[in-house]
């Protein structure tokens, strides 16, 4: 009886670790595939549910390797990324730390960017089945 248990053990283990590398397998393409220059909303809409906002962050930041904006929904090529890390503003006073902003062509490209990412799961993505995926929603 012992060996029974010991053995379906092992296989739920193997199993879950199958699922992990599918998840994460799958995760990566989609990222790869939202460095592209145009993608579509309904394409974009409908592999959101399958990376989490690890992998989104991912996708910001190789985007802005590749002198691209940011928001996978646009296409616009940023030919001059600011140095600074800070921005001044006079209207507020304020000093703002733009190193994520500048990652952006413009503030409704954060702004929407931003959007997605705050309705982002954090979990695993082998955890999934066990959680309410949500409907996303982009910013208009």
């Amino acid at each position: 009886m012992s060996f029974k248990l010991e053995h379906l053990s092992k296989e739920k283990l193997l199993q879950a670790v199958r699922i992990k590398k599918q998840c994460n397998a799958r995760a990566q393409l989609i990222v790869e595939s939202l460095l592209e220059r145009n993608v579509s909303e309904d394409d974009f809409l409908r592999k959101l549910p399958e990376i989490n906002q690890c992998h989104y962050n991912d996708v910001v930041d190789e985007r802005h390797i590749l002198h691209l904006c940011s928001y996978p929904l646009c296409g616009e090529m940023i030919e001059i990324i600011p140095k600074q890390q800070y921005q001044i503003s006079t209207l507020t006073n304020k000093v703002y730390d733009i190193t994520d902003r500048k990652k952006f062509c413009s503030p409704q490209c954060f702004k929407a960017s931003e959007y997605i990412k705050s309705q982002m799961l954090t979990s695993p993505l082998w955890l999934r089945h066990q959680e309410i995926i949500p409907v996303f929603k982009v910013l208009k």
